[in-house]
């Protein structure tokens, strides 16, 4: 009854929220976002730094953390699209994350010459459309880090992305949405960000799991296709949402998705 009145009335808290375009709250899952960034009881993760395509207009670093006990690889891309930050400067932040098992690989910069024109295209176009089914990577760009990870093998794979509207409610947006592919955990996932993070009074920002075939042009689902990874691509929204808020959906996103497959020791905040 709440949300029907809610939303038939235009509600005080809602309308306050739509004229100023941010929502800003603090984590429901604290736990496990500290969990993530201190070292388990087994110790210290390790890291290394390796450039993918160096001495190129593409150059771009990678971040191999190492933990201390064996268990999956997991690889988180941020900057495939260059203008959209929060998955970016989340990317960023996880490199300096203590994984409790396994090998997290994070590229925060996939696309760095995009990144740093703060546009949606690098060079050679959107890069995200650039792992066709029917063939090798298009471009060099594609090419060096499809390479990048072929090399690292990885179990798991995690694309964050930034949309302008909302999944099933604008056309042509699918911000709020996690596409998986088939053995991934979308809609684990899913019900975590709607627990940990988005806000009862926002109904339709809650999250849609959804099921992607593995034939489409995109990063994970080259992964998904040909390394039969767990992959997911993870979308948020600028509708309503300002940069604090899409950050820590991301980051909440990429948390999750590490604890989902054993890279993180559960934070407790279920």
């Amino acid at each position: 009854m709440r949300r029907r009145t809610l939303l038939a009335g235009g509600g005080t808290t809602l309308a306050a929220i739509v004229a100023s375009g941010a929502v800003s709250r603090s984590s429901g899952n604290e736990s496990l976002l500290e969990a993530a960034r201190q070292p388990g009881d087994a110790g210290e993760a390790s890291t290394s730094t390796e450039t993918v395509l160096p001495e190129t207009v593409h150059e771009t670093s990678l971040y191999e953390i190492e933990a201390p006990e064996v268990g999956p690889t997991a690889m988180v891309f941020g900057g495939v699209h260059g203008d959209e930050r929060s998955g970016i400067e989340v990317a960023r932040e996880v490199t300096d994350w203590h994984p409790n098992a396994g090998t997290l690989v994070v590229v925060p910069e996939t696309d760095r010459v995009a990144v740093e024109n703060d546009e949606r295209e690098g060079i050679d176009g959107d890069l995200n459309r650039q792992f066709p089914a029917d063939g090798e990577p298009t471009t060099d760009l594609a090419r060096g880090i499809w390479d990048a990870v072929e090399r690292h093998e990885p179990d798991v794979v995690l694309d964050l992305h930034r949309s302008l509207g909302i999944y099933g409610l604008h056309r042509e947006y699918v911000g709020q949405a996690i596409f998986h592919s088939p053995d991934a955990r979308g809609d684990d996932l899913a019900d975590r960000l709607d627990d940990d993070a988005v806000p009862w009074y926002l109904p339709f920002h809650r999250f849609s799991a959804r099921e992607s075939g593995s034939s489409g042009p995109l990063l994970f689902q080259k992964a998904a296709r040909e390394l039969e990874a767990s992959a997911y691509l993870f979308e948020t929204t600028e509708f309503m949402f300002d940069q604090p808020t899409r950050n820590e959906m991301t980051r909440l996103a990429a948390a999750h998705v590490l604890e989902l497959h054993g890279l993180l020791a559960a934070g407790g905040d279920e």
